[in-house]
């Protein structure tokens, strides 16, 4: 278990500061944040309209609703971060799904987070947490209350804090519901954990739960043109019929724990209901290829692996930072001078590059239709590090593929068809309810970076001047307002080692679920 390793990195005095803060202002009631990917909210308005949204538009009647703005992409990482830290993410160091290292690609890590989270804050003034499923949370953090990280569902160490809570927190979640998100594909299993540790940690008093869902985000991505067929012909009756409700079953499902919550928690906590981005129907539908290129390429003869490790001294070339969504991958020469053990030179690439070309070109579909493209980087690709790019060619996939005629299996993960999408940014969703919050605010212009500040101040604690996000005090009452002046701090400073943890057990599982994201880098 991690000590408590962002108190080592705050500015002198900050621990006493926010405490003392904290303590000099009138008592704050508890908050409850409920993070969803990818809830749209025209999509919450139609299944209103039917009935099917009981929660959510009784969440809305008695408070606030407005689009939260979103950025980067509307890349989940990136904007859960934001969200939880208030930061840019050049500050927060969160910037994409993945990290290559010199081991491969892993996945995001809570400790390539540069700075405090919220969770952090809030246990600095001795306030009680439960962080439940936030993407990027582990390894766990050892804070005053409880985290369930979103390797939670995984075997792996420190996949809650504290510690001692891992077999209490094992048997509990085998009693876990079933009802709402039934399915353990699209993110049921880990929906299913924060539903249950939500609505029991709703009623056992802690100042703030935050927790996160992600199902309505992948089935979006996957079967929107079954729930909105308009601009898109020729659908198969049988698909339709199979995967008309799969959009608004997470819906209804989502819309069930804010009613469990609710009803669970005590009257006197404010309530907030966020996503990250909204969704509709892409410009063109596509088919995404989820491809293992790290085997491929050691399949192939390109490059030989020393257990987990690339041998570069028998390697020509190989994925740099590329994560198997990607329809494009990365590869470097393995130099000499540059790869440790590498034998490729200047004079000897071009010959390289024809060796790899050869290769690739044999691997098809079983149609015998290529299944690659191989070009020389980008000036802008050159700079993120590649030398040569790998075009994955849609042309007619299967999860079976052929090199030299032979059956290759194992290195396509998943075939999916993509018709829905975020990347022109649709805004998210934000619903506010409680006793401090005030149904008519005005909260025009609300951004994912001002979360955490505005949270902050409704909990009577500082709001610190280098957020690149503010506090929406407007949020709240003006009889909240009159007896919470806002307090200012510098900095809560830096956090986090900026270098990825890594478990090998679940790394690659972690990644092939973002394969099925539908995120275009």
């Amino acid at each position: 278990m991690r000590a408590l390793w962002f108190l080592a990195l705050l500015p002198v005095g900050l621990l006493a500061y926010a405490t003392r803060a904290s303590a000099g202002t009138a008592p704050t009631n508890p908050f409850i944040v409920l993070g969803v990917d990818g809830m749209e909210v025209s999509v919450i308005a139609d299944l209103a309209a039917k009935g099917q949204m009981p929660n959510i538009t009784a969440l809305k009647a008695r408070g606030v609703s407005t689009t939260l703005a979103t950025d980067y992409g509307a890349a989940s990482p990136v904007v859960w971060t934001t969200v939880a830290t208030g930061m840019n993410k050049e500050v927060h160091g969160i910037t994409n799904f993945e990290v290559a290292t010199d081991d491969g690609t892993v996945p995001v890590s809570s400790t390539l987070r540069k700075v405090a989270a919220i969770w952090n804050m809030v246990s600095l003034a001795n306030r009680k947490v439960l962080v439940l499923g936030w993407w990027g949370s582990w390894p766990a953090e050892s804070v005053n209350g409880r985290i369930v990280t979103d390797r939670a569902t995984k075997s792996v160490p420190d996949r809650v804090s504290p510690s001692d809570w891992d077999a209490t927190f094992a048997a509990d979640l085998k009693t876990a519901s079933r009802t709402e998100f039934p399915r353990d594909d699209d993110a049921g299993g880990e929906d299913r954990m924060v539903q249950h540790f939500m609505k029991k940690g709703a009623a056992e008093g802690y100042d703030l739960i935050v927790g996160y869902i992600h199902g309505p985000d992948l089935v979006s991505h996957k079967y929107w043109k079954y729930y909105r067929p308009e601009g898109f012909p020729a659908l198969d009756p049988a698909k339709t019929k199979a995967y008309a409700d799969m959009i608004p079953g997470k819906y209804r499902a989502t819309d069930a724990v804010v009613g469990q919550v609710v009803a669970a928690m005590p009257k006197n906590t404010n309530f907030i209901l966020i996503s990250d981005h909204g969704f509709g129907p892409l410009p063109e539908e596509f088919v995404k290829v989820s491809l293992d290129i790290d085997a491929l390429l050691v399949k192939v003869g390109l490059a030989t692996k020393s257990g987990s490790n690339i041998d570069f001294s028998k390697t020509k070339v190989y994925n740099y930072g590329s994560a198997g969504f990607q329809m494009q991958k990365k590869l470097r020469y393995a130099m000499k001078g540059r790869e440790n053990g590498g034998t490729v030179t200047t004079e000897t690439k071009a010959a390289v590059k024809a060796e790899v070309s050869k290769a690739l070109a044999e691997v098809t579909y079983t149609s015998g239709k290529p299944v690659f493209s191989l070009r020389d980087a980008k000036p802008l690709e050159v700079e993120k590090g590649a030398d040569l790019v790998v075009d994955v060619l849609p042309t007619e996939p299967s999860k079976e593929l052929r090199f030299r005629g032979t059956s290759i299996t194992g290195l396509v993960q998943d075939v999916v068809e993509h018709s829905g999408g975020h990347g022109w940014l649709p805004p998210g969703v934000f619903i506010a309810a409680g006793p401090d919050i005030d149904p008519k605010a005005n909260l025009s212009g609300i951004r994912i970076h001002d979360i955490t500040p505005t949270v902050l101040y409704g909990m009577g604690l500082p709001v610190a001047q280098d957020f690149n996000g503010k506090a929406y005090e407007q949020l709240y009452t003006s009889a909240f307002r009159s007896t919470h002046p806002k307090q200012g701090i510098g900095t809560y400073g830096k956090a986090g080692s900026g270098q990825a943890t890594q478990s090998k057990q679940t790394d690659e599982e972690m990644l092939e679920q973002l394969r099925a994201l539908g995120y275009i880098q």
